[in-house]
């Protein structure tokens, strides 16, 4: 079973959102859950660094610059420290 360190709350359906940790600033690293299929945009100074299918109740670990935003529909996203096997 994977084991995450949270350091935030989980963040629904972002638009254009830093995925906030405690204490304010961008996570690094956030846990992407689809409720369904939908694209994962990230962006970085208004330019799109890279797009990402994820399908129906998949999931991905995002790395991203503390500043970069992300727009996700139907998912939850959940910054954390750490993704251990």
């Amino acid at each position: 079973m994977a084991k995450y360190k949270l350091i935030g709350d989980m963040t629904a359906d972002p638009v254009d959102s830093v995925i906030p940790k405690t204490g304010g600033d961008g996570s690094t690293l956030v846990h992407v859950v689809a409720s369904a299929a939908t694209d994962l945009i990230q962006e970085r100074g208004g330019a799109v660094v890279g797009r990402i299918h994820i399908r129906a109740n998949g999931s991905i670990d995002l790395v991203k610059k503390h500043d970069d935003v992300v727009t996700c529909p139907n998912s939850f996203c959940t910054p954390i420290a750490y993704h251990a096997g």
